[in-house]
């Protein structure tokens, strides 16, 4: 089931309360419009798709984009930071734990949509709310057995034949392994190990594998099953598929916080959530249609974590690293 939803009059006060502005003034582009930099996680495809649309939407904006995995851009953005600064204006990746982490250090800006008060609970604080939700299931190569939930990779039938991203450089696979660890414990980390649980790579690598037959299961997430149809077995695990919300943040470096909200309301808005739709993800608002090829969000099975799960994974974080680490020795 989906999260409580977030129509909460204490919230709507707090948010109305933060639309602050943090920051110093920013500097208008060579084009005289002010430049917003966006740093995210989705694939450059789906750049590409919403850089044309805000192109069109968005004219007085000058919006600029930097794309890598989620690993790659919390690491490129704190470099940045550390060293004086960083241009981002946007941080919008998959890896919920670190927003948590930003919120703590008091590097985020107290801004989130007016719209984000229809979102569930568990997907919207006041620095931060989901953008898009990504699916985290399991993808099986087509015509071969398959398992029909997260717990069966621990049996034996499944020892070697199963992989999943590397939980250093893919937030989502962490996010995944925080939740079974969550949910089923340290055991069945261990288990999952000695069944043959190979790491590597993203999602992209996961489903190559699939693909390939070198390992014909694999813990993939939903949006690349459905950017391939026909490539794999879509099996939405009986024990819950783990949803992962891609929040929208601004941090307090960022050089134009006003511009940067009204690319945020942009985002959240209907005709940018309609394009994360076309892009074969799932929109985090209720009521809004599924992406094509699968079912709608109120309609699949989700891992039952609890509304602070996203904080309570930050806090177990450097632990839940620590024994991931001496799994892969």
């Amino acid at each position: 089931m989906l999260p409580r939803p977030a129509l909460l009059p204490a919230l709507a006060l707090a948010l109305a309360a933060c639309r602050v502005e943090l920051g110093p003034p920013g500097q208008a582009s060579a084009t005289g419009r002010p430049t917003v930099w966006i740093y995210t996680a989705i694939y450059q495809e789906q750049v590409d798709t919403f850089e044309a649309l805000a192109n069109a939407e968005l004219p007085d904006i000058d919006l600029q984009w930097f794309q890598g995995g989620s690993e790659k851009v919390s690491q490129r953005w704190e470099a940045e930071h550390t060293a004086g600064g960083s241009p981002a204006c946007i941080v919008a990746t998959s890896d919920p734990s670190w927003y948590v982490d930003l919120a703590g250090r008091k590097l985020l800006v107290a801004y989130v949509s007016p719209r984000a008060l229809e979102l569930p609970r568990a997907w919207v604080t006041p620095y931060y709310a989901a953008h898009h939700v990504d699916l985290m299931v399991i993808g099986a190569e087509n015509g071969q057995p398959a398992p029909k939930s997260f717990a069966e990779l621990a049996e034996p039938q499944w020892r070697g034949k199963f992989s999943t991203g590397d939980p250093f450089s893919s937030g989502t696979t962490f996010t995944t392994v925080s939740a079974w660890d969550r949910l089923l414990g340290q055991p069945f980390l261990e288990a999952l190990r000695a069944n043959g649980w190979v790491m590597a790579g993203g999602n992209s690598a996961v489903l190559s594998r699939i693909e390939s037959g070198e390992k014909p299961v694999g813990v993939v997430l939903l949006n690349n099953l459905l950017t391939k149809p026909g490539a794999a077995q879509i099996i939405f695990p009986e024990d819950g598929a783990v949803p992962i919300p891609g929040p929208l943040a601004i941090p307090t470096d960022c050089p134009e916080p006003a511009a940067a909200e009204r690319v945020v309301d942009w985002l959240m808005g209907p005709s940018a959530q309609d394009l994360v739709v076309k892009s074969r993800m799932h929109s985090p608002f209720p009521g809004m249609p599924a992406p094509a090829g699968a079912p709608r969000l109120d309609e699949i099975k989700l891992a039952p974590l609890p509304d602070d799960f996203t904080a309570q994974a930050a806090a177990r974080g450097p632990g839940l690293r620590a024994r991931i680490e001496a799994l892969q020795k």
